[in-house]
């Protein structure tokens, strides 16, 4: 993929569906009744797996993927069969989590589920990370009883994400900075104790909130810059972050300047949501730094 900054950082990123059943409020995705193809799935992994499979996770991603099972396991022999080093993310948010696929991914430690919602599954998988959603309007209080019970179900991994994308008000954000001052209190003192808790935060980036760096092929074969193109906001200008298709994969365009994704997102949500997103990233940024 020419001109693509690969010290970035970034692995490929993989929209198996668009659809996803369940509505959380403060999800900004863009939902529609569209599947990637199976075609369209080994052209993406056989394009761009071994290139892209190694800067990080090949990562599957929706809408929701256990709505496509078939699909998250075609990837996850494909990618075995490439012999591809990065590993394999599965984002969920756990509803349709079963045991057919539990004991599918236990014979494949290599993929690791990212749950949405402290999950009971936790203690059947080999490798889970918990996203751990914080909300406008969300008490300290609620945050680390969910942090508690989410431990209690075995979660040991967290990678901690403010809502992004939507308005935040300065009370709600004064809310957000005291929930994660008490969860970087209650981490540390568990890490004193001998039982240290693996924040995923501490090694992850990118150049825009949320979303990750690096190709995304959509669910019609469409490769994007970034998995942004998901974001509902995004709709109008998806040409400006489309690179080409995974049928042509030596004539994709380099990827856009960091000033033409700036202003994507400038155009694709509202002043008041941008404003939100900058200043709880600002906050989770601090309390990043505090864990290091």
């Amino acid at each position: 993929m020419k001109g693509w900054a690969e010290s970035k950082g970034g692995g490929l990123t993989l929209v198996l569906t668009r659809r996803c059943p369940v509505r959380c409020g403060f999800c900004p995705q863009s939902f529609e009744d569209k599947d990637m193809s199976v075609p369209v799935l080994s052209t993406a992994m056989e394009a761009f797996g071994r290139r892209f499979g190694s800067l990080g996770p090949v990562k599957l991603f929706g809408g929701e993927p256990l709505v496509v099972p078939d699909l998250i396991r075609q990837a996850v022999l494909s990618a075995k069969a490439l012999g591809l080093k990065g590993g394999i993310l599965l984002s969920t948010h756990g509803r349709l989590m079963d045991e057919a696929m539990v004991r599918f991914l236990r014979a494949h430690p290599e993929v690791e589920v990212a749950f949405g919602r402290p999950s009971g599954w936790t203690r059947k998988l080999p490798s889970v990370t918990l996203n751990f959603l914080l909300e406008p309007g969300k008490k300290v209080e609620t945050v680390l009883a969910t942090a508690r019970g989410a431990m209690a179900m075995g979660h040991r991994s967290f990678n901690i994400l403010p809502a992004y994308f939507v308005p935040w008000s300065a009370p709600e954000l004064a809310e957000l900075e005291r929930s994660l001052a008490a969860l970087s209190r209650l981490f540390s003192g568990l890490a004193s104790a001998g039982l240290p808790v693996d924040i995923k935060n501490l090694r992850r980036q990118g150049s825009v909130p949320l979303y990750n760096d690096g190709p995304c092929v959509d669910t019609d074969g469409s490769v994007y810059a970034s998995n942004l193109v998901l974001a509902a906001g995004m709709k109008p200008h998806l040409a400006r972050l489309r690179l080409g298709h995974v049928d042509a994969p030596k004539r994709l365009a380099p990827p856009p300047s960091a000033a033409v994704m700036r202003s994507v997102l400038e155009k694709s949500f509202s002043k008041a949501a941008l404003e939100g997103t900058w200043a709880a990233d600002a906050l989770l940024t601090e309390f990043v730094h505090g864990l290091r």
